[in-house]
């Protein structure tokens, strides 16, 4: 029961960080991407050459994917090292904000959009294309999130968790990540910084 507690007041503490994104410089040749932040979880919708959209999301495999959510499940997930889940989902075009919300069937309490140079956005979907279709013999499909799942090969942690890996991605597209992304509480870095 102590180590609940303790978790809970670190999380209790940490609720007031957040993580701030340095987005790449003009990029040449720009490409849409938008954050979500879902509230307990982000995820990263990215543009593809052809206008249509593929949307994103790392997490615990039970607690997500499985959609075990309740409170035990989750201290778990935080506490424990367990399997991941790649969430994925094809949306139709255009890359608008409006658009992302329209067809995205989760709340999304904040959203941001930034533009990242075509060629890191294609590598980046390449790279995550690839680790969904090595594990697609574990693929589910959650209507609640919309998203089709896939075992991660990365475990999740509370240091590798659903923002950390974001971040990842960010940075995988020439952004910078300033703190460290725990909760979904991501922020742009004002001009100049």
């Amino acid at each position: 029961m102590s180590r609940l507690l303790i978790l809970s007041s670190i999380l209790l503490i940490l609720a007031g960080c957040s993580a701030r994104i340095s987005p790449p410089a003009t990029p040449e040749t720009p490409r849409s991407i938008f954050i979500l932040d879902h509230g307990k979880h982000s995820s990263l919708v990215l543009s593809q050459a052809n206008g249509d959209l593929i949307r994103y999301s790392y997490g615990d495999w039970r607690y997500y994917a499985q959609a075990q959510t309740g409170i035990f499940s989750g201290f778990r997930a935080i506490a424990l090292p367990s399997k991941a889940a790649l969430g994925r989902r094809e949306l139709p075009g255009p890359a608008t904000a409006e658009n992302v919300r329209q067809q995205v069937k989760v709340g999304i309490e904040n959203m941001l959009s930034l533009e990242a140079e075509a060629e890191a956005v294609d590598r980046l979907l390449e790279q995550l294309q690839h680790k969904f279709d090595a594990s697609r013999d574990s693929l589910l499909y959650r209507p609640e999130y919309d998203l089709e799942f896939v075992l991660h090969p990365v475990n999740y942690t509370l240091r590798h968790n659903s923002n950390r890996v974001l971040g990842d991605w960010l940075k995988a597209l020439g952004s910078e990540i300033h703190g460290w992304p725990l909760l979904s509480d991501w922020q742009l870095e004002p001009d100049g910084m």
